[in-house]
């Protein structure tokens, strides 16, 4: 990789060139400049999609909700899915399942995701456990 030519300094240069009389020099320096510029341009373009690419993954991954076996989209009241799992925790991609009378199919991986009847995977509270003395390992007599 060659050092950019896109500096102060050389700007300064070519217009030192121009008043020397000395053109040919001053323009070829302003054609190295402004491949510099191009390159650097690219480079940025291509630095500033990456950059939005990951904050609409960041974004997406903060809606993302799991239901044990599958992802659902939330946002705000909107809910979309449900997704594969499988496809999204190996590739990344959103493929959305086909709803069948027992189960979810994904069409991509052929995956099948069980229907559970609602209630069954709430959080329910545990049952009060009865406290048990400590056993006593030595008996005092």
């Amino acid at each position: 990789m060659r050092k950019k030519s896109i500096h102060a300094t050389n700007f300064r240069k070519v217009l030192e060139l121009f008043r020397d009389d000395r053109s040919e020099e001053a323009i070829h320096l302003l054609k190295i400049i402004q491949e510099d510029y191009l390159e650097l341009y690219s480079e940025n373009k291509e630095l500033r999609s990456q950059i939005k690419e990951v904050a609409n993954i960041l974004d997406l991954a903060e809606c993302m909700d799991f239901d044990g076996q599958k992802y659902w989209i939330k946002e705000d009241s909107d809910i979309t899915g449900p997704y594969c799992q499988v496809c999204y925790d190996k590739e990344g991609t959103l493929i959305r399942l086909q709803e069948r009378e027992k189960h979810w199919e994904c069409y991509c991986c052929k995956n099948l995701f069980a229907k559970i009847p609602k209630g069954i995977t709430e959080e329910k509270e545990a049952p009060a456990t009865k406290f048990k003395p400590p056993l006593k390992l030595f008996s005092s007599k």
